[in-house]
């Protein structure tokens, strides 16, 4: 197992609560869609509603309002999706960075499983318009403002159910994509929060360097493009200010990196939309200067293997002009560790014993 391996498990947890996100507004689509067909067939002529029609008796503010509430169902819906999916991804990553850790360095680090209470509190924004609750009202409001506005202008208009139906279907498709969104910048906050965790913990025993990993694709935002690749400082942080991190700074600025531009401790951690919202970048952790890995018959923290493995990362990033993520993928393709015989736990069976401490 290594970190890669790690993020792919994360990557698909992530996923998944993005698919049960959208099976959400698909039943919610297909819902208003029967009732706007019921509409036109109760309040119609020749199965066409018109404005007049359905305007009578406070008709058409009676069926925007039993749309509003639905949709008050289906958004407190999914903020329970996304807060369980956060939770089971801080959980997730927390206990198979603390399996990697130890068994690759056979250090014992004093990892115990976060409890609920903790959780919780590191997975609250302190911002208080940033808060789940708050970001979904928001969005609930301004979908309703738009069936509204779509709903009554196609009435207006004389159009058919289809045309009706069209309409509907790109207004829920734009609310769709909002909440997609907000649940992977929040998944993604998740990983951030937990990595803080298992930074000050391992640190304990251990000397841990962080380095920014940015995607694969092109649709890397120029500044994480930038951090790619960038050593955290000695407390910590990542910087972005135009020039690069502290690292790349003269000697007598390096104290003053903080006051030279923006600084964050992880991925989606910087508190400025631009920065955080959609980042699919990582951090990856280096233990006493090397990748974490452990497999069975195979010593990844050899010495030798890991000279060689960072020599060929950095060579691929200078030479080939790639990303740390593409380096390190094809670096870790060429270069073989040593063969070895040593006692091999799995994941699942120290996870067993993990839980039973408590």
């Amino acid at each position: 197992m290594n970190q890669q391996e790690i993020n792919r498990i994360l990557d698909e947890l992530e996923a998944k609560a993005e698919r049960d996100i959208e099976i959400v507004f698909a039943r919610r689509l297909k819902s208003i869609l029967a009732q706007m067909l019921e509409m036109h067939r109760k309040f119609g002529r020749n199965g066409e509603a018109t404005w007049t029609d359905v305007n009578k008796y406070n008709r058409f503010n009676q069926e925007i309002k039993l749309i509003a509430r639905q949709l008050n169902v289906d958004y407190k819906q999914i903020i329970k999706l996304i807060q369980a999916s956060q939770e089971r991804l801080y959980i997730e990553r927390y206990l198979l960075m603390a399996y990697l850790l130890q068994q690759s360095t056979g250090e014992e680090m004093g990892f115990k499983i976060p409890s609920v209470e903790v959780i919780q509190a590191a997975l609250t924004n302190p911002v208080e318009f940033l808060t789940l609750p708050k970001i979904f009202e928001a969005h609930r409001n301004e979908i309703i403002r738009r069936l509204n506005i779509e709903i009554a202008q196609s009435l207006q208009a004389g159009e058919s159910y289809t045309d009706m139906a069209i309409r509907i279907e790109n207004a829920m498709g734009w609310t769709r994509k909002k909440a997609t969104l907000v649940a992977r910048t929040e998944g993604g906050r998740a990983r951030s929060q937990v990595d803080l965790a298992i930074e000050e913990q391992a640190s304990k025993t251990a000397r841990l360097t962080k380095v920014w990993m940015s995607s694969l694709d092109t649709r890397v935002r120029k500044s994480h493009r930038k951090l790619d690749g960038q050593k955290a400082d000695k407390e910590g942080y990542f910087h972005y200010n135009g020039i690069g991190g502290s690292d790349h700074l003269p000697e007598h600025l390096q104290d003053k990196a903080p006051s030279l531009g923006w600084k964050a401790k992880g991925p989606r951690l910087w508190g400025i939309a631009s920065m955080d919202i959609q980042c699919r970048c990582h951090t990856i952790f280096m233990v006493n200067g090397k990748l974490p890995e452990y497999r069975r018959g195979r010593d990844y923290m050899d010495d030798t293997y890991q000279k060689q493995l960072a020599a060929s990362i950095d060579a691929y990033m200078s030479d080939l002009g790639l990303t740390y993520k593409q380096a390190f993928n094809k670096a870790y393709k060429e270069v073989k560790p040593p063969s070895v015989t040593i006692p091999f736990i799995s994941y699942e069976d120290w996870r067993n014993q993990f839980s039973g401490k408590g």
